[in-house]
């Protein structure tokens, strides 16, 4: 006995569309396109060839965009819906679609090279996934109306940088770890609209300097920005002293003009009473112990700094022999054990001694003996936790006994590597103090 079929294949043609045309299975009972079919649209760059049922586009299907591409998978009441594979202009989606868009689990691979996996909604990445694009950044991790939001990593090979933490509409915010310059340069903390921002600490290998503290807008609320001397037992800087003492030692370079021949009554030392705690040494003896430390804009101290290095110089101001206008500046060599020393500059003028008319001759000196130790010109530090770091008080930086008692002059600068990092180098600090 044959069973009757509930569907008969003809061509038929659309009644409210000029040139469209279906060829394939209609039901019996309601005329309605059912079964496998073909149709042909008004526009001809498109073709729907598969599984229809209440005339409507449901159940396997492609659907072609003349020769730019397809869409061949899942339709669901005359939308693209469930599982397929869409390819257009040499990009291709293979995944789940709803209403026509990219919705559920899918992967992208675009001509450009960029290429999504993951979770979509409504056509765009949300949820977890894995962005590669072209320049071989990399992204795994949280997504919303296609930009980073939650926690992700974020790898940007060209730019030398690592990010792992959290996002919030494609920026870096919340907690999270940033490396840049392949790990030289770290940072751990709170970032606001893809800034540092919040209360962080940020690392970097080639100067040394890390800082932990309070950020704002990319960039430490109190950043160092001088360098401060003080007393090891004391927090009042050396400073306002300095600064007075530095008329005295005008005074002291005027008087120096080896070409001037009125040299009167020198000025009396300026007086500091009250102005401070003053920086003094004394010939023959070890710089005071002091503490080097660093100050932000204001003069306060930044205890949050750590690792920025220095090196310390000492020298005396004169006039040059041959231009009166000329100042030079004449090093003292910390640690020198010699008890005598003649500048370069003062070797015409010193007195030669007398030769002895009669008695017994000088002895000989002894080749084997060591000569003292001439020290050095320039001592480094680092400034270590807490923002300081303390000089002198050992033989290394004893001043000669050679020096004759006047005001001299300390030099502070910034040697820190910097090159690459965010940190900016401080200015020298330079300040007169009393030998005697």
């Amino acid at each position: 006995m044959c069973t009757a079929s509930s569907t008969i294949h003809l061509a038929q043609r659309e009644k409210n569309h000029a040139g469209a045309r279906y060829e394939g299975e209609v039901s019996i009972s309601s005329g309605q396109r059912e079964g496998r079919g073909t149709y042909f649209y008004t526009n001809p760059y498109f073709v729907y060839e598969g599984e229809w049922l209440d005339g409507k586009k449901h159940g396997q299907g492609r659907l072609t965009f003349g020769e730019d591409g397809f869409y061949e998978g899942c339709f669901e009441a005359g939308e693209i819906s469930g599982s397929g594979r869409h390819e257009l202009h040499g990009n291709v989606y293979v995944g789940d679609f709803l209403a026509g868009q990219k919705h559920g689990q899918g992967v992208l691979n675009k001509t450009d090279g960029t290429q999504y996996t993951g979770s979509w909604a409504h056509g765009l990445y949300s949820g977890e996934g894995t962005l590669c694009l072209p320049s071989g950044d990399r992204y795994v991790g949280g997504f919303r109306a296609h930009k980073f939001h939650g926690r992700g990593v974020h790898d940007q090979p060209s730019k030398a940088m690592h990010y792992e933490g959290y996002f919030e509409v494609g920026l870096r915010h919340g907690y999270g770890e940033l490396q840049e310059r392949d790990g030289a340069s770290t940072y751990v903390g709170d970032f606001q609209a893809g800034r540092r921002h919040g209360v962080g600490k940020a690392g970097d290998q080639v100067s040394g300097i890390s800082y932990e503290g309070p950020w704002v807008e990319d960039q430490p609320e109190c950043p160092a920005a001088a360098w401060d001397l003080c007393p090891i037992d004391a927090e009042e800087s050396y400073l306002a002293v300095a600064e007075l003492l530095k008329e005295e030692a005008a005074n002291q370079l005027a008087a120096s003009n080896p070409k001037d021949k009125k040299k009167g009554k020198p000025p009396p030392p300026v007086d500091t009473t009250g102005a401070g705690p003053e920086l003094k040494g004394l010939r023959g003896q070890a710089l005071p112990e002091t503490v080097v430390r660093l100050v932000d804009a204001s003069k306060a101290v930044v205890p949050a700094e750590v690792g920025r290095r220095f090196r310390i110089t000492m020298y005396k101001e004169r006039r040059g022999s041959e231009d009166p206008e000329e100042v030079l500046r004449r090093p003292v060599n910390f640690g020198d054990l010699r008890q005598t020393y003649v500048d370069p500059l003062d070797e015409a003028d010193a007195p030669k001694a007398a030769p002895k008319k009669g008695g017994k001759s000088s002895p000989v000196p002894d080749e084997d003996a060591e000569p003292p130790n001439p020290g050095v010109e320039a001592l480094e530090g680092r400034i270590e936790e807490g923002g300081r770091s303390i000089i002198g008080g050992t033989d290394e930086w004893l001043l000669p006994v050679h020096l004759q008692p006047a005001l001299y002059w300390l030099r502070l600068e910034d040697v820190t590597e910097l090159e690459g990092s965010i940190w900016p180098r401080l200015e020298p600090l330079e300040l007169p103090f009393r030998v005697e």
